[in-house]
């Protein structure tokens, strides 16, 4: 079964935890939720970014950096949801 942090994105995942001195999560569940602050962080990033642009080129790639992000956080949200995990 495939989880969030498989492969190069878990490595990374470790060593971001390991660098910032962080409890890297134990399980799917915690790892999900790891998943979903980083998303929504991630999120916040990519409006902050296209409050600030205004080069038009940059004004497209921040909309579209802000649209997928919000759906990765919304797609995780609803797979938390669906395995009835809270805060």
């Amino acid at each position: 079964m495939s989880t969030p942090l498989n492969g190069i994105a878990g490595t990374a995942s470790k060593i971001y935890h390991q660098v910032l001195n962080i409890p890297y999560p134990k399980n799917d569940d915690e790892q999900l939720l790891s998943s979903i602050k980083a998303a929504h962080s991630d999120w916040q990033r990519a409006e902050a970014m296209f409050h600030e642009v205004t080069d038009p080129d940059l004004v497209d790639y921040t909309i579209y950096d802000m649209l997928a992000t919000k759906t990765k956080y919304a797609y995780l949200l609803k797979t938390a949801k669906n395995k009835d995990l809270h805060w």
